[in-house]
């Protein structure tokens, strides 16, 4: 699977977030924000839904809602291990 920036984006983001202990579902909205914060052309959140759904789709994110039913997202196993290898490139590079 090729993935698109978004998608390298969303789990390097994710991946940040697991390092610093917080391994739990992050609300969709908050993870929007952070990847728009850290690019200089804003993401679309039609754009972000359907990136981190097909990321849903090929195993590499679980999806969540919670009581309010506000969609959020969590590495998999394999999204883990994807995510470590694109924040290992961005450190080193």
């Amino acid at each position: 699977m090729r993935l698109s920036a978004i998608q390298k984006d969303v789990l390097f983001v994710l991946f940040a977030i697991r390092t610093k202990g917080k391994a739990g579902p992050v609300p969709s909205m908050t993870l929007l924000g952070m990847i728009n914060r850290g690019r200089s052309a804003e993401v679309f959140p039609s754009n972000f839904r359907t990136s981190c759904h097909t990321l849903v789709d090929n195993g590499l994110l679980g999806k969540y809602r919670d009581e309010q039913l506000n969609l959020g997202f969590s590495l998999t196993e394999a999204g883990a291990e994807l995510g470590g290898q694109i924040y290992q490139a961005r450190m080193e590079g």
